[in-house]
């Protein structure tokens, strides 16, 4: 799926933690070791990474959902179901497709849990899957999105899956869709997208995109070592 770049070395225990949800957030020092900091950052970001929500999108491979994702990526767009849904937005500007989608597939596909549905305890099903049964939960809703929206012409490489944690809703996953150089959310409520800046209690954890996938982490300011023993030694 995503892929490395160089200067970005994050442990496995750190990543397996990070995914199990044991970890709120990533604290990316702007100058570290490797020995003794989970990420160390020295390469340039790219620059269509979904640094949203106050952090920073580190390029890493995720092997997790890659199942799920293969599925969510498989195309919809004519489908007769995806066709009928997407056809009062085909006029309208880009802002008004992406809240127009967002209340339809919320009006449209009804809550379900995996565990009803599939008899399994996370599965992600594919939007033509999802649009046949009616049904699915928050990932399932939000590929149906994804899709509908690349239906629409929005491009493959600004349409985001994001992990993380709410602190109100736990654990969510939410479509982030970049338009320009803003992004905007569509999470599972059914309200109007929000931008990805006025939402400070969601905690990003990973994200998954158009042939990359990302963690997310917060920089923090490391004072180098010649300048602490500087200040200590001043009289």
């Amino acid at each position: 799926m995503g892929s490395s770049l160089p200067g970005i070395k994050p442990r496995a225990a750190f990543v397996a933690a990070l995914l199990a949800g044991l970890l709120p957030a990533v604290a990316v020092p702007a100058t570290a070791s490797a020995a003794s900091d989970p990420i160390t950052v020295t390469g340039k970001l790219q620059p269509v990474a979904p640094n949203v929500f106050g952090t920073i999108a580190l390029p890493a491979t995720i092997s997790r959902y890659s199942d799920g994702w293969f599925r969510s990526r498989v195309d919809a767009s004519r489908h007769p179901a995806m066709l009928r849904l997407i056809a009062p937005a085909t006029g309208l500007s880009r802002d008004q497709q992406v809240a127009y989608i967002q209340s339809a597939v919320t009006q449209r596909i009804r809550w379900m849990s995996d565990a009803t549905e599939w008899g399994a305890h996370d599965y992600w099903a594919s939007a033509a899957q999802t649009l046949e049964h009616g049904a699915g939960d928050m990932e399932d809703r939000a590929i149906v999105k994804l899709q509908a929206l690349k239906a629409l012409g929005v491009p493959s490489r600004d349409l985001y899956l994001t992990m993380g944690r709410d602190k109100v809703g736990g654990q969510i996953t939410v479509l982030v869709v970049r338009l320009g150089q803003r992004f905007l959310v569509l999470d599972d409520t059914g309200g109007a997208p929000f931008s990805a800046d006025h939402r400070p209690e969601f905690q990003p954890m990973l994200t998954l995109g158009a042939n990359r996938s990302w963690i997310h982490g917060k920089r923090v300011a490391i004072a180098s070592r010649a300048a602490v023993v500087g200040a200590s030694g001043a009289r």
